[in-house]
């Protein structure tokens, strides 16, 4: 009995002990995590898991805790090396007494998590954006978001990156007074022996302009800046349902990664075009940009692109772009569910485009003037295009130049130029690809521009019109005549007015008139005029 006594004893004291020593764990790991917040914030944040948290506080020391949470935000490329370096030399110097700097780790994830409060998606909605990765400010380039000035909301993905999403919900109301190629963005007028039921003065809403986007921004080597961004809308065309008119289709506008050094950068993806950058202002033609087909050239092209900067004193600069394109033509037809060989892919070599750009502050305000190039070689084939007889090459080529001029820091022209030969892929030749004549394809060769005045309170005025602005401008395109058969567009022109209040930062509200002009070919009786009315509602976040 005294021995089973003894036995039972010396067993409760072992349980005790374990209890003791398991008690004592828990309570060490508790204090880890409670002397590194840190590992706490970014775990919630979704930067790290679970079982990373765990990793960093099962260190034995807080000196090893900073090393190891710094050297897994170094893998995640949160920091740099020289960051991680500077973290480092912190530990040690905490660890032998010395005063304690902050650690480069902290100021890494206060940085991430700062920037979505800070960072903005999109330029104001009253100035035609310019890319944030080559022309930054008030431009009129060609962009990734136009809208109001927001911030970036940071969510992670499943391997943990940083991403910031965006976006602008549009909603538009359209009246047009009679028949257009597409009656929610009309960009010329039907012929006017049409029939009735499709000449015919009509209404509509849609919000198939509304544009979202994803965007990673991190450090890529030690001395550059890595991009990702991915942006859709919805202008992807209509499921074959009755009912299906506003069950519109996604369709991507952007999608590339982008290397950013101090004076140069690689880019590969689709992204806009070297060729012809500037867009006017509008929220009417916000998916598809003012002035197409009536002298503004346009696409976003999947590329490979080569960017170099160089400064002239302290705020002016040269830009230089050099770019591979895909040499789609613009002869697609229909609706293929797979791509086949056209005119351009005939043609076995990329499309070639450079730009020369130079931006320099005026009024307060950036200002940029540019010219810039396309070439690609085209090649038609007996039965492609329709009617072809013979093996017909097309060089396809363009010049344009841009200026866009702050005159005051509240008023602001802008407008290009251009001249070439097939640029169908741009909306050019008032959207119509080349023309087979005696059994010959040849190009179309045009010309044509646009210019746009805009108006906005200048810095400074806090009066009660700060938040209205106001553009106005003209666009025309006219094709060579003995390039065209009798019937075909000869002629676009589109005046356009409108008028921008900002609501706040996040919304705008937008009235818009434009007015189309088209002539045909030799047929001057079926030249017909279109007037168009728009209200638009913008929110961005």
């Amino acid at each position: 009995m005294k021995r089973g006594f003894q036995f039972l004893l010396i067993h409760l004291v072992m349980l005790v002990a374990m209890v003791g020593w398991v008690s004592a764990q828990q309570n060490s790991d508790s204090s880890a995590s409670a002397d590194n917040p840190l590992v706490k914030l970014l775990q919630s944040k979704g930067i790290i898991t679970e079982q990373e948290a765990l990793m960093v506080n099962s260190a034995s020391s807080r000196t090893e805790s900073d090393e190891r949470l710094a050297r897994l935000l170094l893998s995640k490329g949160l920091i740099s090396r020289e960051e991680y370096d500077q973290t480092i030399i912190a530990s040690t110097a905490d660890a032998a007494g010395k005063p304690r700097a902050v650690p480069a780790s902290l100021n890494a994830a206060d940085a991430v998590t700062a920037g979505s409060a800070t960072e903005t998606a999109a330029q104001p909605a009253n100035a035609s954006i310019a890319k944030s990765t080559s022309k930054p400010g008030d431009g009129s380039a060609k962009g990734s978001s136009q809208g109001q000035p927001q911030s970036e909301g940071l969510m992670t993905t499943l391997s943990k990156v940083p991403v910031k999403i965006y976006g602008n919900i549009l909603f538009n109301a359209n009246w047009v007074d009679r028949g257009a190629n597409t009656i929610d963005i009309p960009l010329f007028s039907q012929r006017r022996d049409v029939s009735a039921d499709q000449n015919h003065q009509n209404f509509n809403a849609t919000i198939r302009q509304t544009r979202f986007g994803l965007r990673y921004e991190g450090k890529i080597f030690n001395d550059a800046k890595l991009t990702g961004v991915f942006e859709f809308d919805l202008l992807g065309g209509k499921p074959a349902f009755s009912n299906g008119v506003n069950f519109d289709i996604f369709r991507i506008r952007l999608a590339y990664g982008r290397i950013d050094w101090a004076n140069d950068s690689i880019e590969a993806g689709q992204d806009w075009a070297v060729f012809s950058p500037l867009n006017p202002t509008s929220l009417a033609s916000y998916a598809i940009p003012a002035f197409s087909t009536s002298g503004n050239l346009w696409n976003r092209i999947p590329q490979f692109r080569y960017e170099h900067r160089a400064s002239i004193g302290e705020k002016s600069k040269f830009i230089f772009d050099a770019a591979l394109l895909d040499p789609n033509g613009g002869d697609s037809v229909g609706n293929p569910a797979v791509r086949v060989i056209g005119l351009g892919e005939r043609g076995a070599m990329p499309a070639y485009e450079m730009r020369l750009g130079f931006t320099t502050p005026t009024a307060g305000k950036e200002s940029s003037f540019g010219v810039s190039g396309h070439y690609s070689r085209l090649l038609a084939a007996p039965g492609n295009p329709s009617g072809t007889l013979v093996r017909s090459p097309i060089d396809s080529y363009g010049v344009s130049g841009e200026f866009n001029l702050w005159l005051s820091s509240g008023f602001r022209v802008t407008g290009e130029a251009f001249h070439g030969r097939a640029l169908g892929i741009f909306s050019g030749d008032i959207a119509q690809s080349a023309v087979v004549i005696a059994g010959r394809a040849r190009g179309i060769n045009s010309t044509g521009g646009w210019v746009e005045v805009h108006g906005e309170a200048p810095s400074g005025y806090q009066g009660a019109w700060k938040n209205v602005s106001a553009n106005v401008g003209y666009g025309i395109e006219d094709n060579r005549e003995q390039d065209l058969l009798t019937g075909l567009r000869k002629r676009n022109q589109s005046i356009m007015a409108n008028w921008q209040y900002k609501f706040s930062p996040n919304f705008t509200f937008a009235l818009e008139y434009r007015h189309v002009l088209t002539d045909w070919t030799r047929q001057p009786f079926f030249m017909q005029r279109l007037n168009w009315g728009d209200v638009a509602f913008l929110y961005s976040f």
